[in-house]
């Protein structure tokens, strides 16, 4: 069994309102003592932006179900940096950042603030699950609350380890229509970019993103294969983007300051 004195820290990006994170509470529910910090309005696709020219605002913010939670009037990263560095006592164990209403694949982790929430954790030696379901307009939300349940409290007894997140993908479907987990890596882009005039101005753009990308089926499945295919993807991510490749060659990089300077 979890510990349940483990503290866990909820957040999001679709904003304490959402319906996301009010379904990830109640999974939540046992799993260890929870407090909600989350931004107070819908902060998508900010990924770990963070509010550095003004001061932050906490509201206590209590829905009629019970709920009651932190608004914050940041960003899903501000909400984690907040919590890690005072404003919660005692300092969260783990951050438990969505369910984020859209998928959060392949390259669009970048993007995400939901997983950004999660990777703040990670960034200070930390630890995140960040959950994600495949429709803006799920029709299974409520249904797969235990699924959710089942998964974080899975990863909380095998360990999520430092710096690391524990990137989680719903397919938009009913729980009898889940075929179950499946570990997956990052796809590629979600869809072809394009750049369309807006029509309302001239040098007013639009950059649409109405196609799905390409996932690339070699070796290790995708996370795009693994949803598309009925399953729940399971992906873990790591913060440190050093290309230790390229770090290797530039030891060969033998500049000579002096002379090119004269």
């Amino acid at each position: 069994m979890p510990d349940m004195t483990l503290q866990l820290l909820l957040t999001n990006d679709d904003g304490i309102a959402s319906p996301g994170i009010a379904a990830l509470r109640r999974a939540l529910e046992g799993l260890g003592e929870v407090t909600t910090l989350a931004p107070a309005r819908d902060s998508s696709a900010v990924a770990r932006s963070i509010t550095v020219d003004r001061a932050l605002d906490t509201r206590r913010t209590s829905f009629g179900d019970g709920f009651t939670g932190l608004a914050l009037d940041g960003t899903p990263s501000d909400c984690v940096r907040v919590a890690l560095l005072g404003v919660l006592t005692p300092t969260p164990d783990l951050v438990v950042s969505g369910i984020n209403l859209g998928s959060n694949l392949g390259a669009d982790v970048t993007y995400s603030g939901t997983v950004g929430a999660a990777l703040e954790a990670a960034l200070r030696g930390g630890a995140g699950i960040a959950l994600s379901v495949e429709s803006t307009e799920p029709r299974w939300l409520d249904e797969v609350v235990p699924l959710v349940r089942a998964i974080v409290r899975r990863a909380m007894e095998d360990g999520v380890p430092p710096h690391t997140v524990l990137n989680v993908n719903f397919p938009d479907l009913p729980p009898a229509g889940i075929r179950g987990v499946r570990p997956a890596r990052l796809g590629g882009a979600s869809c072809h970019d394009s750049l369309t005039l807006a029509g309302d101005g001239e040098g007013v753009y639009r950059v649409p993103c109405d196609e799905p990308g390409d996932g690339d089926a070699a070796g290790v499945p995708t996370d795009f294969d693994v949803v598309a295919a009925g399953y729940i993807a399971l992906t873990p991510l790591r913060y440190d983007l050093l290309d230790r490749g390229l770090l290797a060659r530039l030891t060969a990089w033998d500049l000579d300051v002096e002379a090119v300077g004269r």
